[in-house]
């Protein structure tokens, strides 16, 4: 399996603080099948200030104590955006998951959606296809009208047979070439029931194009990722596609 959301490298983000957190939390990534982990620290201004860089230089670090312990885990570089107002400072200098175009965003909750497009068409005419994370955690992307859950309306948007897609940022964002990214702690409930719902929907409604951990050095690490790979692959044939990335390195 392929974990394309991870943070992992240890000293950098909310992440690991040590190289020995990290061999840790990859150990347990590596005990529950995954065989490649693209690293994603945040990059936010003013919070985490992270280059690609300063990313490539802790995988080539962190990769050479894998390989140490005997750790079978192959470490890609990457970074997760965080789409605010400064956003533009970052480019041109982004960091894509590995040698792909991909790149991996976080659509901040109180951002608005005009920021929100402009960043992702700055994405794209750059050239990169740009991830979103998580977006079952976003209110903006997936919030449910008042008179119908969310699993109807997502019902309805991709399996109903709509012609026009609905008006609204996530409709924006798959007319951008947008792809998404779910986590497995949101179907072990690790962040609310509402959240769970969320990605239950959008799974069952076919959004996502990968699934990831998302991993923090958290208690309960392994059962979150146990509990959220045992649910996607209840609710869903497509479950092992999802958990190797097969939908985006092709």
């Amino acid at each position: 399996m392929i974990d394309c959301h991870c943070h992992l490298l240890f000293g950098i983000d909310d992440g690991p603080e040590t190289l020995e957190g990290a061999v840790v939390m990859a150990r347990i990534l590596a005990g529950h099948g995954f065989s490649e982990v693209y690293c994603t620290p945040h990059c936010i201004s003013g919070l985490y200030e992270n280059t690609p860089a300063i990313v490539r230089d802790r995988v080539a670090r962190l990769q050479q104590a894998l390989d140490l312990a005997e750790i079978p885990l192959r470490l890609w570089p990457g970074m997760e955006y965080y789409l605010d107002s400064r956003f533009f400072e970052e480019l041109p200098d982004l960091q894509p998951l590995g040698q792909s175009r991909l790149l991996l965003v976080e659509a901040p909750n109180w951002a608005g959606c005009d920021l929100i497009v402009e960043n992702i068409r700055q994405i794209v005419a750059s050239g990169y296809v740009p991830l979103i994370a998580h977006p079952e955690r976003c209110n903006l992307i997936v919030a449910p009208e008042p008179d119908e859950g969310l699993w109807a309306r997502a019902r309805r948007w991709f399996g109903g047979g709509v012609s026009k897609p609905p008006s609204d940022l996530l409709s924006q964002l798959q007319g951008l070439g947008c792809l998404f990214q779910g986590n497995l702690g949101s179907f072990a409930g690790r962040y609310g029931k509402l959240v769970e719902k969320r990605a239950v929907a959008l799974l069952e409604a076919g959004l996502y194009s990968c699934l990831g951990s998302d991993s923090h050095p958290l208690p309960g690490l392994e059962i979150m990722i146990s509990d959220g790979i045992e649910k996607v692959s209840r609710l869903t044939p497509d479950h092992r596609q999802l958990l190797s990335a097969g939908r985006l390195f092709i």
